[in-house]
């Protein structure tokens, strides 16, 4: 079964030779499926490369060009921060690999953005990741169903089959993000069968999350709820129907979560909760020790187990469990400014996206995305209190389809730069699916997250 899935999989990439799109495709597949892991006879074959090297040379024969836009360029930036926090690291040999295997995320951030040129693409690349979330949370559920889940925290808790899940905590928040996406999905300029797989991914996802019992992921649910309560006033009107439906979907959640959930009202004695808060004051050590470049990515659980350990007796490798404490202790004044100036571009741009699309009378899809992905952004800053999600593909998958789109409403109408450096009409419009550096000057002049000609 393992080298049908692989046979599959490179016959998918060899496509891409010719529509590098397809290859992108299969290479996420490749990501999130790990077949490596779930057939281990497999894995000397390194199918992530495989797949990624058939789809440079594709990218190479058919002329693509990969775009260096601003958010591109600002997640360049911050993935070196994390090269140039090696040489001062506390375990530079560690640094070095955790660089190393994000290169991964980098490489697939510049394919996403080359490739992604057209509405349809996006709509077929998101539709693919929610169903392979749905096969991560899908197949976790089916396995706890079965009898298959780990004990920790004294409760059950359901586990991916593959890394690509992580652990219960890990697993719950990529079911978390998944929502939105659906939500955009959910759009009715999309075909009905595609609203219905995405309204029943949701189901699922709720439903595993609540089987994992972290209690991150149950925070975020109820601060998603209230995002899109108060994203816009005439939501507010199912506030009295969520009320009503609070107590009953509280009824229904096994006993044992429930016991799990209510610990917060008591973290004072909560040994797991105390033993974060003295991992983040190791987190401020090292800072204090290197406050320009932290101890080098990655080795925040190192530094805090061998030097950094605030409390008394025996030192615990616990790694940050905070996105703010993981930034501040690993990487440093320069990972906060390189970081902070990719959120901060990204936000920038989907507000610009969604007057854009509003303006241009965009399918619904295309208007939902920007709101979603921002909504995105914040349940990971929110999580990120208590998940060291720094390095999460998440923050930088979404950033490449939004500098992606920020070039589609251009694609698809005639392109004139007027006297008042404004977008007019004038030249012959440009077939659906081209794309050319030529158009950047007049686009860098709309979109200021697209930054200066090169």
């Amino acid at each position: 079964m393992g080298f049908i899935v692989v046979a599959v999989l490179v016959i998918l990439a060899m496509i891409g030779l010719a529509r590098p799109y397809i290859g992108l495709l299969a290479l996420l597949i490749v990501m999130e499926l790990q077949p490596g892991e779930l057939y281990p006879q497999t894995a000397p074959l390194h199918l992530e490369r495989v797949v990624a090297g058939i789809l440079l040379i594709g990218l190479l024969l058919n002329a693509e060009k990969f775009r260096f836009l601003m958010p591109t360029r600002w997640f360049l930036t911050f993935f070196g921060a994390m090269i140039i926090s090696i040489p001062l690291a506390f375990w530079r040999g560690n640094a070095l690999m955790s660089c190393f295997s994000f290169l991964e995320t980098v490489v697939f951030v510049l394919f996403v953005t080359a490739l992604l040129t057209t509405e349809e693409r996006i709509r077929w690349f998101v539709l693919t990741d929610i169903l392979l979330v749905d096969w991560l949370g899908g197949s976790a559920l089916w396995n706890y169903a079965h009898g298959i889940w780990q004990v920790r925290m004294h409760i059950d808790r359901a586990i991916g089959i593959t890394s690509s899940a992580g652990d219960p905590d890990t697993m719950a928040i990529t079911l978390l993000l998944g929502i939105p996406l659906c939500l955009a999905l959910m759009s009715r300029s999309n075909p009905v069968w595609m609203r219905a797989v995405a309204a029943a991914s949701i189901v699922l996802y709720v439903v595993t999350i609540v089987d994992t019992g972290s209690r991150a992921a149950a925070a975020g649910v109820l601060f998603l709820v209230l995002l899109l309560l108060f994203r816009k006033p005439k939501n507010l009107i199912y506030l009295p129907v969520l009320i009503m439906l609070g107590p009953l979907v509280w009824i229904a959640i096994p006993q044992q979560y429930k016991a799990r959930y209510k610990t917060v009202d008591n973290l004072k004695s909560d040994e797991s909760y105390q033993n974060r808060l003295l991992s983040w004051q190791g987190g401020i050590g090292m800072f204090e020790s290197n406050p320009i470049t932290g101890v080098g990515a990655g080795n925040y659980t190192y530094a805090n187990g061998m030097r950094y350990w605030p409390g008394s007796g025996r030192k615990h490798w616990l790694n940050a469990h905070s996105l703010y404490f993981k930034l501040l202790g690993e990487l440093g004044l320069v990972g906060i400014f390189t970081f902070g100036g990719y959120l901060i571009c990204i936000f920038r741009l989907n507000f610009w996206l969604r007057k854009e699309l509003q303006a241009r009378n965009a399918s619904g899809f295309l208007q939902q995305l920007p709101s979603m992905f921002s909504i995105m952004f914040c349940l990971m800053l929110f999580d990120g209190y208590a998940a060291h999600n720094l390095y999460r593909d998440a923050w930088y998958f979404v950033g490449a389809i939004a500098a992606s789109m920020s070039l589609l409403p251009m694609l698809h109408e005639p392109v004139t730069e007027t006297e008042g450096g404004q977008i007019g009409a004038g030249a012959p419009a440009m077939p659906a699916g081209e794309w050319s550096p030529a158009l950047l000057p007049v686009l860098r002049k709309q979109i200021p997250t697209l930054g200066p000609p090169a």
